[in-house]
């Protein structure tokens, strides 16, 4: 028995082909080849040396099958597949999809940024010159003649004193009979034409000058006036109305059942205040007026245009002067 057959009945077969190196059966007498190979059996541990083993045709081939190809499908799924699935799918998508949506985005917002802002500014524009508009048309001064001062404190019917281009200042006396002509015939036309529509301001200074129940009169009437501008209009009207009524005894009692029927003020306060003489201030400051002003009896008339003096007008004058020197 030569010694490739010893060996391969001595050791079993699964040992010789886990542990060997093959080579082909050309090589066998030109090139010679060691193989070290340790076998461990369950009763026996031998260690054999073979200088010149000629591997079998199959066994050769199981090798190949076994090592060569799982070698190279290993190298080329870790090394080919995972740059070429990964890079594509984690860089070029996200990046080019990410950037136009954020540009997008920045241009719109930036574009309904700015229309609000630009909306906004022509109606500041417009605000602001209406208000300009508006502002110029109120006086903010009175012009220089006696008969103006305090007058933006007195009675006033229409817009505010000198504001128009016509303002009339009128001095007068509940107990007047001559006022009661300018009250019944030239005030009506007057209020009608020009004082509701805006284009004349009325301002009434009352003074006492002819009978004594027309100072009582009016030191009610400027108590009325303190707490009701409208209330000081009614009394007033009232006064000249039922001129023929009043003396110095009933003018008060008369006074309260007035105030106490037509307006929403209290009678009684205000007949209280007329005889202790509680706004005694303001008649004497229209008193004092008048005297400056030259005003000898009632009624008198101050016209006003453009904010200048125009001309006084005295006694029972119909409303074609007034309507004339006002220039209305």
């Amino acid at each position: 028995m030569n010694r490739r057959t010893l060996l391969k009945a001595t050791l079993p077969a699964g040992l010789l082909l886990a542990g060997c190196t093959s080579q082909s059966d050309e090589s066998e007498t030109t090139s010679p080849s060691q193989i070290s190979t340790t076998a461990t059996t369950t009763n026996t541990v031998s260690t054999i040396k073979t200088t010149r083993l000629q591997t079998q045709t199959p066994t050769t081939q199981r090798t190949e099958s076994t090592i060569e190809p799982e070698t190279t499908s290993t190298t080329q799924s870790t090394t080919e597949q995972e740059p070429t699935t990964t890079t594509p799918s984690t860089t070029e998508p996200e990046t080019t999809t990410t950037a136009p949506s954020t540009t997008e985005q920045t241009t719109s917002t930036t574009q309904s940024t700015t229309e609000p802002t630009t909306s906004t500014t022509p109606s500041t524009t417009e605000q602001t010159t209406s208000t300009k508009r508006t502002t110029t048309t109120v006086a903010h001064s009175a012009p220089n003649h006696p008969s103006t001062k305090g007058i933006f404190d007195e009675p006033t019917r229409g817009p505010t004193p000198f504001s128009p281009d016509a303002t009339l200042i009128a001095f007068e006396d509940p107990s007047c009979h001559n006022c009661v002509y300018f009250e019944e015939k030239t005030y009506p036309n007057l209020k009608r034409n020009h004082i509701d529509s805006g284009e004349l301001s009325f301002v009434v200074r009352t003074i006492p000058v002819v009978e004594e129940w027309g100072t009582r009169a009016i030191y009610a009437l400027e108590a009325a006036h303190a707490r009701n501008e409208q209330a000081f209009w009614d009394l007033k009207a009232y006064y000249f109305s039922n001129q023929g009524q009043f003396n110095s005894r009933n003018v008060l009692s008369k006074t309260k059942s007035f105030i106490d029927y037509n307006t929403r003020l209290n009678g009684r306060v205000i007949v209280r205040d007329a005889k202790s003489k509680a706004y005694n201030k303001q008649v004497r400051e229209d008193r004092s007026v008048a005297k400056t002003a030259n005003v000898p009896g009632t009624p008198v008339f101050f016209a006003f245009r453009s904010e200048k003096y125009v001309t006084k007008i005295v006694g029972t004058q119909g409303y074609s002067i007034f309507k004339n020197v006002l220039g209305l």
